[in-house]
């Protein structure tokens, strides 16, 4: 069987958790309209007819003030990746351009794609292009929509064609801790505004199997007034968050949890 890593890279809230969900076929990278929402490199395997196809999930990039750890991780995951695909959404004006421009030379294989194509005609299409001064230096372009997953399956036939390595088999996944996490800070995306989720840390401590699946998490904060919004009057913040997880692990694990969120407050400023 061959074996390719993919990368999937491009500006915030381009799509790329989308298409790695519409690949998968189940949640495995959070969403969400504010801006970061996927918190580290995820890697999942798919077996497409005889290839094994690894995606890596980069970090979002930023407008400003980008956290150097996520952009660390995102450039990491480009260079060790056999393709790199890059998301555009086409119903939003191109922004951070520069940063693709800046790894286009280091990177061999590269598909640009642009997403939400449902969302807009096909004039409009060909008229934002044409802003588009390196669009030659890829080697394929896709128009897809990730969420109708029209179009989606041509990209997973163009990797394919492409693979060439032969490997042993991929086995490693997200952890379920690290997984269950994210989706607890999706509801904290959800909400809590401003800079609080992008500054707080969700550590689920334990998962115990049994008649139900019981989930125990902390969600640490570095300040007491962020501790408190988490909160919420009498609490009912913190069970608006946990319902919302809750829900979310069960509609995906198909099978019902108890979850425990406890608030904690960093040690380290």
């Amino acid at each position: 069987m061959k074996t390719s890593y993919i990368a999937l890279s491009g500006p915030t809230n381009s799509g790329k958790s989308t298409l790695l969900n519409c690949f998968a076929n189940k949640k495995v990278s959070i969403v969400s309209k504010k801006i970061q929402t996927t918190n580290f490199n995820i890697e999942f395997s798919i077996n497409y007819k005889n290839t094994q196809m690894i995606f890596i999930d980069t970090p979002g990039f930023y407008k400003d003030n980008i956290n150097d750890n996520y952009l660390r991780e995102a450039i990491q995951g480009l260079e060790r990746a056999d393709i790199v695909i890059f998301i555009l959404d086409i119903n939003n004006k191109f922004r951070h351009l520069d940063k693709i421009k800046n790894n286009l030379e280091k990177i061999k294989n590269k598909i640009l794609v642009f997403n939400k194509i449902d969302k807009v005609d096909n004039d409009e299409i060909l008229e934002k292009i044409k802003t588009l001064d390196f669009i030659n230096k890829f080697d394929e372009i896709f128009y897809i929509s990730a969420l109708k997953k029209k179009n989606t399956e041509k990209i997973l036939n163009y990797i394919e064609k492409k693979s060439l390595k032969e490997t042993t088999k991929f086995t490693k996944r997200i952890s379920k801790e690290k997984f269950f996490s994210e989706i607890t800070r999706e509801a904290l995306l959800f909400y809590i505004h401003k800079e609080i989720p992008y500054k707080s840390l969700i550590v689920t401590d334990s998962i115990k199997k049994g008649k139900y699946l019981t989930v125990n998490q902390t969600i640490i904060v570095k300040t007491e007034a962020h501790k408190k919004i988490i909160l919420g009057k009498n609490g009912q913040m913190i069970k608006k968050i946990g319902i919302y997880s809750r829900s979310q692990l069960e509609k995906i694990l198909k099978k019902k949890v108890n979850l425990f969120l406890k608030l904690k407050l960093s040690k380290v400023k």
